[in-house]
């Protein structure tokens, strides 16, 4: 008998660390989105010294969420400068309509450093945006005033939220 009770001891134990395991998750639920944002483009441009015609950041191969992460700063300044870069990003979201976002890289290129912003004009640096399938992302660095003899760098990561 008391190798029985014990055995029943030893199942209810193990039931009980099942039951806490499982948590109150139904079983045929499933997780919303993906776990960990996927990486879709990332990448680099050193040592700039002009604009950058429209060109293509990745082309989502599904519809969904994305973040681009961005960080631009002035290398080398022009103290004499009187211009300034800014970033472009364009996309197409399920409205069917272009979508246009502008951020500064530098302004005035008369200090090194990303001057009083950390790229884009957001404290963080990111964008989220929605773009559909098959359609490019695309960016362009523009220059705001004369040409001049600063020098910036641009990083960039795009991840897939959903």
């Amino acid at each position: 008998m008391y190798k029985m009770y014990k055995s029943i001891s030893v199942l209810a134990v193990i039931l009980a660390i099942i039951a806490f395991v499982s948590g109150s998750k139904p079983i045929d639920a499933s997780p919303i989105g993906t776990a960990t944002p996927v990486i879709v483009a990332r990448g680099k441009l050193l040592n700039q010294t002009a604009p950058i015609p429209i060109t293509t950041l990745f082309t989502p191969s599904a519809r969904g969420l994305y973040r681009l992460s961005l960080y631009g700063t002035t290398i080398t300044a022009d103290p004499a400068s009187t211009s300034g870069y800014n970033y472009n990003l364009f996309w197409t979201d399920i409205s069917g309509t272009s979508n246009y976002y502008l951020g500064w890289i530098s302004s005035f290129d008369a200090a090194a450093g990303n001057w009083n912003q950390t790229c884009c004009a957001l404290p963080t640096g990111t964008e989220v945006f929605q773009a559909e399938e098959g359609t490019a992302v695309t960016y362009q660095v523009t220059q705001s005033g004369p040409p001049d003899k600063a020098i910036y760098s641009l990083y960039w990561t795009v991840e897939r939220l959903e």
